[in-house]
């Protein structure tokens, strides 16, 4: 069973559509997992950490960068191989609308853009994520989480948006069983790829400097008509 607790989106442009109906593709929710898998295994493993901090700090291609860092992670820990996902992940065409979704600065503590784009919120019963190393998936992602949680939280403190991420806090600790973080949630680069490393400031500056990237996260994508952020999901047995 997948379960979107709040607004979720594809892209800004919308869901992917065929003769079907609108769907969410299998790399969707397959980024999401691959995005908690590499998190906790660089938090794991020191000898992971440095692998890919070296990589980081050799001038890496942008466009590299993500496949680059899974491909260290899991030839060490292959826990993707053979998992099953749907190719595509039909939507209820009732549970989607177009909806305002405002740009929150996490720096400057305010909204600073604004647009319209297709919305899906709702549970799928019938779609179910298999692998042998399911157990080994969700501790990463709840490990994952947890950090992608806490980090917002320290942004958000003393905000209007404080118990909103203290809602999902709470949720990821005592409630859903494979929290996941999917689709169109922030312009971040690499959304939660590089998560280990928003905290390395040797990192971050080298990226800076020889890139031009920051790869912290500058913004959330809000919903204000349901007064909640977007992408936050469970995958439950």
């Amino acid at each position: 069973m997948l379960i979107f607790w709040s607004g979720t989106s594809f892209e800004k442009n919308g869901f992917l559509e065929d003769e079907k109906g609108k769907f969410l593709p299998r790399n969707a929710i397959l980024e999401a997992l691959e995005s908690a898998v590499v998190f906790y295994y660089i938090k794991k493993d020191k000898e992971i950490e440095n692998l890919v901090k070296k990589y980081l700090t050799t001038k890496p291609k942008i466009k590299e960068i993500s496949r680059e860092i899974k491909k260290i992670v899991f030839k060490k820990y292959p826990v993707m191989e053979g998992i099953e996902i749907p190719e595509k992940i039909y939507l209820p065409k009732e549970n989607i609308s177009k909806e305002l979704v405002k740009v929150y600065d996490l720096e400057k503590k305010e909204f600073t853009n604004s647009f319209k784009m297709e919305i899906f919120k709702g549970v799928l019963e019938n779609v179910h994520v298999k692998s042998e190393n399911i157990e080994k998936i969700k501790t990463a992602c709840k490990s994952y989480a947890r950090a992608l949680a806490e980090y917002e939280h320290k942004e958000l403190k003393n905000t209007e948006f404080e118990d909103l991420i203290v809602d999902i806090q709470n949720s990821i600790a005592n409630e859903w069983e494979i929290p996941i973080r999917v689709g169109y949630w922030t312009n971040t680069p690499y959304k939660g790829d590089l998560l280990f490393f928003w905290r390395i400031k040797e990192v971050r500056e080298y990226l800076i400097k020889e890139l031009d990237i920051d790869i912290r996260p500058k913004d959330v994508l809000y919903l204000p008509r349901t007064n909640e952020f977007l992408g936050w999901g469970e995958i439950k047995d």
